[in-house]
């Protein structure tokens, strides 16, 4: 075998490896729990498809937006702030019944933070016929 037919093979195992890794990534983000809800809303802003963020939230968190007003505005959010969301994660996850609180974290810059600073919040989640939702962010002052 050539050392081209090789490489192109080690190449085309790489990038199947890695397209399995990505999908179990965001299998497991967009999983039923609060937990999931909210990686898969923060993968959802980090990756710009901020339709997929709406789709994730409450109609008391969209409050009365369209999707595309909601979209649109997160787009100019970005733009003008030069917002980047380099990481994010949840440290702890409370479920009582039909409601959730999740303590997460992001790590992102701006136009003020261009270093890059860490968000503390509390999301809170409701079961919505048997789909968790997220319906409030408070974002934590230290």
């Amino acid at each position: 075998m050539s050392i081209k037919r090789m490489r192109t093979i080690a190449v085309s195992i790489a990038m199947a490896l890695s397209a399995m890794l990505f999908t179990s990534t965001v299998l497991a983000e967009t999983a039923n729990t609060p937990e999931g809800v909210v990686k898969s809303y923060y993968a959802a802003l980090k990756a710009r498809k901020y339709g997929d963020a709406y789709d994730l939230l409450t109609p008391m968190m969209i409050d009365g937006q369209t999707r595309k007003e909601y979209v649109d505005n997160w787009k100019n959010i970005v733009q003008m702030g030069s917002v980047i969301l380099y990481e994010y994660g949840v440290s702890s996850v409370e479920v009582d019944g039909d409601t959730a609180k999740v303590n997460s974290w992001n790590r992102a810059s701006d136009v003020f933070n261009t270093n890059g600073i860490i968000e503390k919040e509390i999301d809170r989640l409701k079961l919505i016929d048997g789909v968790w939702k997220l319906d409030a962010t408070e974002v934590i002052m230290e």
